[in-house]
Formats: C-alpha cells, sequence, structure tokens
C-alpha cells in the first residue's frame, strides 16, 4: 500500500521541465537543513544507543571504581619522613688543602648521598637495628655467592635446563619479599623509597624516606642524614692525619737533605781554601761554589715550606667541619603520604564511564539481532505483522496465554489483537485454515506464540485445533497442562479416533492436539498421505488449525509441515535471533519440495519476547515504543477497574457481526444472558462452554465414524464428498 501510495503521490506532482533554472541559493538551503537533520539524527542515535547500553557502562564504571577503591584500601598507606642538611660555603681559610675542591658543591652532596658505597654504609648500620629486618651485608653475600658458585653441580643430559635450585632462585630474584610479608632492607629497596632533592636554589637538601611503619621512615631519614655527616668530618679528619703523616715523612727527608747540602758547602767551602793557598782561586770553583750554596738554600726554603704546612694542619685539625650540618631532624609523620583512595573514584569513574561509552558502541556495531518490523522487513523480505512484549512471570506459573483472559487491556493481549487484526487485513476473502508457526532456533517463542494465537481466535468465536508437532521437544502439555495417554502418533500410526485423542480447554473452548514423548523416525509421518488426509479432514472441523513445528534449523520435517500448511508464521526472538540465521532459516523454508512446486507464498514473521522498555530506546516509533510508554493508558485512572474476564462488552460488536453457525450462536447466547440481566456470570459462561465443547466433540465422533465406515465400504471416489456432506449436514443437525 505504501509502495502504490508513493507512486500516485509522484505521479501528482507536475513534471519540472529539465531547462528550468535552478537556482543555486534555493538549492543550498534544502542541503544545509538536511545537513543539520541528518546531524540531530546521530546524535539522537547516540544518545539512544548510550540510554540502550546504560546498564552496562554504569556496571563498567561502578564496578571499576569500587575495584580501584578497594585496592586503594588493601594497600597499606604509606608514609613519608624528611630530613633536611645544610651545606656550608666553602672557605679558603677553613678548608685548607684538609678537603677536595668540589665538596663544596651541592649536587656533590647530593650525589655522594645516593652512591652505593653511601647506601651500603646505611644499610650495615641498620642490621644491629631489631626493627628492621636487612640483608647480609655485601662481602658476605659475595663470599656466599663465591662459595656457591664453588660448590660442584649436578650432571645433566641438558646443560641449559635448570634444576630446582635454580628455579626456587630465580623466583625468589622476581618475586622478591612478596612471600615472606615484610621486604627485606637492602641497597636497591632502600634507594627505591628514598629521595634525595635540592631544595630550590638554595643550599638546603632534603633527604626524604617512604616507608608503611612511619616510624620506620623517621629513623631511617635521620640515619642517613646523620651517618652522611658524621662521616663527611670522619673523612676530612682521616684525609689531615695522613696529610701529616705524608708531611712527616717528607720532613725527615727534606731535613737530611738540607743537612747533606749545607755540609757538602762547607766541604767545598774548606777545599777551596785550601786549593787558594796552593795555586789561587779560579772561576769554575766560584761557580761551583754559588750552585751549592743555591741548592742549600732551595732545600731550606721547601723544608720550612713543610714545616709551616705541617703546623696549619695541626691547627685545622683542631677546628675541622664536615662541610654540611643537620638543619633540621625528621619527625614521625602523622598523616599517610600515599594518595587517598577516595580521590580516585571520581577520576576512576570518568575513565571507565568513556571506556564503558566506546565498548557500548563496538558491542552495538557487532550486534546482528533484529528488534524492528522495518528490520525484519529488510532482513527478511517478509512482513513482519507485530511485536509482541515480553512479560514478567510474578509466581513462575502463571501462563502468558492466561493474560489473554484475565488482563485483556494488557500489552500482551494488546499485541495479540494486533496479529489477529493484521492477519485478516492480509487475509481478507480467502483466509488461512491451516497455520504453522515455527522459528529459526529453540527458545524463541514460537510454542508460546502458538499457544496465544489460538487462544485470541478463540476468545473471538472461532473453532480452533492447537496440534503439536513439534517431535522433539513437545512444550503443548506444558504451556496449557493435561495429560499424555495419547496423542498424535496415535491417530496417525495406531488409527485411534481422533475424538478419543483430542483434548480440550472448556475454560477457553480451544482444542488441541498433544504429541507424547516417544523415540521414533519422524520421516514415517510423512509417507503417503498421512498427514495431509489428517490436515484435510481437520480443515472441515476447525476454523482454524494452528501447528506448533519445530525449529527449522533444527529438523528437516519442518519444510515439509510447511509447504502442507496455508500459511506459515515466522518466529524472530527480539535481539536475540542473529539476521543471519534467521535469513537461512527462510531461505530453507521457501525451498521447494515434492509437496510444493514452488515457493511458499503465505509467509509472515512476527516478533517475540520483545523488552518494551529497552525497545523504547531505539526510537523506532512503532507499537512497541507505544507500549512502553503509554501501557497503563486503559488504567490510569484510579476508579477503573479491570474486568474480571476476557469477553466484556467491548467484544460485543465482534460477536454481533459473526457469521453463521457457532460465532452466531455465541452471539446470541450472550445476547440472551444481557436481555435477562445476568451479566457475564462467569460460572454461567464456563457452563455454555462445555455444553458447546460436547456438540463439537459429539459432532467430530459422529464425522469420524461416516468416514471409516464409509472407507471400509470401498466406495467410489465420487461418492466421498456426499458421504463428507452428509456428515456435515448430520454434525450440524446435531448441534443445533
Amino acid at each position: 500500500m505504501n509502495k502504490h501510495w508513493d507512486q500516485t503521490t509522484d505521479e501528482a506532482e507536475p513534471q519540472v521541465p529539465v531547462s528550468a533554472p535552478v537556482e543555486t541559493s534555493a538549492s543550498a538551503a534544502p542541503s544545509t537543513s538536511d545537513k543539520s537533520t541528518a546531524d540531530s539524527l546521530h546524535f539522537l542515535e547516540l544518545v539512544n544507543l548510550l540510554r540502550r547500553r546504560k546498564r552496562l557502562i554504569l556496571t563498567i564504571a561502578l564496578c571499576g571504581a569500587m575495584l580501584v577503591f578497594t585496592v586503594g584500601l588493601l594497600k597499606p598507606p604509606k608514609y613519608t619522613a624528611a630530613a633536611q642538611i645544610a651545606v656550608d660555603l666553602p672557605s679558603s681559610s677553613a678548608q685548607g688543602a684538609a678537603a677536595p675542591k668540589d665538596e663544596g658543591s651541592v649536587e656533590t652532596h647530593v650525589t655522594v648521598l645516593l652512591s652505593r658505597d653511601n647506601l651500603q654504609h646505611v644499610v650495615d648500620n641498620l642490621q644491629d637495628d631489631p626493627q628492621f629486618h636487612t640483608a647480609a651485608p655485601a662481602t658476605q653475600r659475595i663470599e656466599t655467592e663465591r662459595a656457591a658458585d664453588r660448590e660442584p653441580r649436578h650432571a645433566t643430559s641438558a646443560r641449559w635446563l635448570p634444576g630446582p635450585s635454580e628455579l626456587a632462585h630465580r623466583l625468589r630474584i622476581w618475586v622478591g619479599g612478596v612471600s615472606s610479608g615484610e621486604p627485606t632492607l637492602n641497597v636497591d629497596e632502600l634507594k627505591r623509597h628514598l629521595r634525595i632533592d635540592q631544595e630550590g636554589r638554595s643550599r638546603v637538601i632534603a633527604v626524604s624516606y617512604t616507608s608503611t611503619d612511619p616510624d620506620a621512615a623517621r629513623t631511617i631519614a635521620n640515619r642517613i642524614a646523620e651517618l652522611y655527616v658524621g662521616g663527611q668530618s670522619e673523612k676530612k679528619r682521616a684525609y689531615a692525619s695522613n696529610e701529616l703523616i705524608r708531611l712527616d715523612s717528607r720532613i725527615a727527608e727534606m731535613k737530611t737533605e738540607l743537612e747533606q747540602s749545607s755540609a757538602a758547602v762547607q766541604a767545598f767551602m774548606r777545599q777551596r781554601i785550601d786549593a787558594a793557598k796552593k795555586t789561587g782561586t779560579t772561576r769554575e770553583s766560584d761557580q761551583h761554589l754559588q750552585e751549592l750554596e743555591r741548592q742549600a738554600m732551595a732545600k731550606g726554603q721547601l723544608y720550612r715550606a713543610l714545616l709551616r704546612r705541617q703546623q696549619d694542619i695541626r691547627d685545622l685539625q683542631e677546628r675541622i667541619t664536615s662541610g654540611a650540618y643537620i638543619l633540621s631532624l625528621a619527625a614521625t609523620p602523622e598523616r599517610p603520604s600515599s594518595p587517598n583512595p577516595f580521590l580516585f573514584i571520581f577520576p576512576t569513574l570518568v575513565v571507565l564511564l568513556v571506556c564503558g561509552s566506546l565498548l557500548a558502541v563496538i558491542l552495538e556495531r557487532l550486534d546482528r539481532g533484529l528488534r524492528s518490523e522495518s528490520e525484519v522487513s529488510a532482513a527478511l523480505g517478509v512482513s513482519c505483522i507485530g511485536l509482541v512484549p515480553q512479560v514478567a512471570k510474578p509466581n513462575g506459573t502463571r501462563r502468558l496465554h492466561q493474560y489473554l483472559v484475565s488482563d485483556p487491556m494488557a500489552a500482551y493481549a494488546e499485541a495479540m489483537r494486533s496479529i489477529v487484526a493484521t492477519r485478516q487485513l492480509l487475509f481478507p476473502f480467502n483466509p488461512s485454515k491451516v497455520i504453522l508457526i515455527t522459528s529459526s532456533l529453540p527458545a524463541e517463542g514460537k510454542t508460546t506464540m502458538a499457544v496465544s494465537l489460538s487462544v485470541s481466535l478463540t476468545l473471538l468465536g472461532q473453532r480452533v485445533l492447537l496440534i503439536d508437532l513439534d517431535f522433539k521437544n513437545p512444550s503443548i502439555l506444558r504451556e496449557l497442562g493435561g495429560k499424555a495417554e495419547q496423542g498424535l502418533l496415535d491417530v496417525l500410526l495406531k488409527n485411534h479416533m481422533l475424538a478419543d485423542v483430542i483434548q480440550s480447554i472448556p475454560e477457553l473452548g480451544l482444542d488441541y492436539l498433544p504429541m507424547s514423548r516417544n523415540t521414533f523416525d519422524p520421516r514415517i509421518l510423512f509417507d503417503g498421505n498421512r498427514m495431509q488426509n489428517l490436515l484435510r479432514q481437520l480443515r472441515r472441523s476447525y476454523d482454524y488449525v494452528i501447528i506448533d513445528s519445530p525449529p527449522v534449523l533444527a529438523s528437516a520435517e519442518t519444510r515439509l509441515l510447511a509447504a502442507m500448511a496455508d500459511e506459515n508464521l515466522f518466529v524472530v526472538k527480539w535481539g536475540s535471533t542473529p539476521r543471519e540465521l534467521a535469513q537461512n532459516a527462510l531461505n530453507l523454508l521457501r525451498r521447494p519440495n515434492r509437496h510444493s512446486a514452488q515457493q511458499l507464498r503465505h509467509v509472515s514473521a512476527l516478533i517475540s519476547q520483545v523488552d518494551l522498555k529497552q525497545h523504547s530506546y531505539y526510537g523506532y516509533g512503532d507499537a512497541g515504543e507505544y507500549f512502553s510508554n503509554y501501557g497503563s493508558y486503559y488504567y490510569s485512572a484510579p476508579d477503573r477497574e479491570r474486568p474480571a474476564i476476557a469477553f466484556s462488552s467491548s467484544y460485543a460488536p465482534i460477536f454481533a457481526n459473526g457469521s453463521a453457525g457457532t460465532n452466531g450462536r455465541m452471539a446470541a447466547a450472550f445476547a440472551w444472558l444481557r436481555s435477562r440481566g445476568a451479566g457475564l456470570n462467569l460460572a454461567l459462561l464456563r457452563r455454555y462452554r462445555r455444553a458447546i465443547f460436547r456438540i463439537r466433540l459429539l459432532r467430530l465422533r459422529i464425522s469420524t465414524s461416516l468416514t471409516n465406515a464409509w472407507s471400509r465400504l470401498g466406495g467410489r471416489h465420487s461418492k466421498p464428498a456426499a458421504g463428507a456432506n452428509s456428515c456435515e449436514r448430520s454434525s450440524i443437525e446435531v448441534s443445533q
């Protein structure tokens, strides 16, 4: 109809000549509006997507935030204690030669504090403190490792394969102190938690140590500062002592050399005097004397310089300093320095909300389920006649078809009435009598749809027979309740009477033919014309025969049943049935077979178990959104009462317009009840329905008996029709 309407509208519009001028501004305006409309649609789709997946997004965000908060609580808090060291300004008068030239630099002090030798000195000093678990000294560890290397190793076939002891050693290396409960204090552990910084551009150095024990943090920070300052003084005193020892040795040597030089000068002068008496002085002797005097004078100056240096060092040794002093000792921290776990909640929520939204978009793109009538029609190529909402069972015992009677204005009942009305519009002149209901996979709601459709047609006064042909998982008895003493197999294989096998629910006026659970090959039911003859016989006795068949992909016999039916109703579970599976199942259903040389003509689909709340978030604008947003329309006022049964006065036009026969008799009965003022008494209505059921049962028995009698007599092919007509007339007379 929509296609025809579009064609008619297009034909009614005036044709624009091709040569007509087109203004640029006029054409630009619609494109801008279309772009804004598309942007708004994309934004609405994104909003609806987030609304649909809000449970997933919030679950990820809340669980992640709680996990981070729990980890933060389980992780012990850490405390940081800081001591301060001040560096003295270097002075030439104070330092002299007793200290290195670069020791006055603050960066040098920072580097020395972080050196491994200095940290090892701290660890060795803390070894005797019972508060700390320190590792063995470096020398002891080295000796232990060397002794282990000297031990003979067991010969193995593969030298690269480590033994148990080697594996345990590697495990201890990587795991560390995790298994011991408390970490062992060593140089690496100390350096990992130690922080030494220069405060700004000042001469103050901050020594900070972080630990889970505030007292331990204070002790280690103070110990590092104290040992460093004290160690610097000791180093300078040791340097001065070594320098004095060297000077003493050098002075002694220089004194000996000076004495030797002085003696040489005196001896040469005596020799020169003696030589002058004999031969007189010469130029060479004068030069040699001057050389000896210069050497003696130089050695005397060096000797006096060494003496002055020795005296200076002795004076400085009395007032030697370390070049740094402790400005302040660390105090026991009262508040932890580790971040508060509560501060991680909000950032974690923000990050996980974004991650959850991205995951929701990815899942939405990967989702292959069918959710709307347009999606089903586009994917399967058949018309979708309705959406059936999902109904929660309060006590777990209430069946969905009972809503049609107890709550006729509920969304579920309204959906079933809409499906029945849509079928009447699709087949107004040639209604289908045999309706097969199937699905692609199990657990998609086909049995529930079959029972609900049967009850809906029965409430309209139609004679309906529900047949359970699900060979692998018969469910009609479980849905309606009854005894599986006899079933369809007894009729087809054991030639039992239909009247003895068909069961009924007098309260609903519904007949059903159950399937007993037996292990057999379903193909034997389709050998010959057994099934076709049975359906042909049931067409004469009922207005509608509804078949609950196996799923298409789970049973090959469904295709044979579909070819025998007048109409095939394909059930798609909302958001669960993948479109590829539904397409494959429908293609299998449409393939020709020996019962039907052509493809199936009357195939329609419906969507079951629709989550109305989630469906409204998609913004399809169909009946599902109406059910979700306006489900309480009929019962919004407090003074309105729900009808006790489904046969309220709203069904009077349906019964009044009923055809002759059962529909007319039921309409007349209702009119008689209203004229008598009895209203719609439930007990009286049940009594009337039981009477109608007995008449139908008697009619079916007479028809079956006459048919069997004629088949035993072996009459011609032209007479069964007359026999059937006489049977029909007899059954009508009996029913009247």
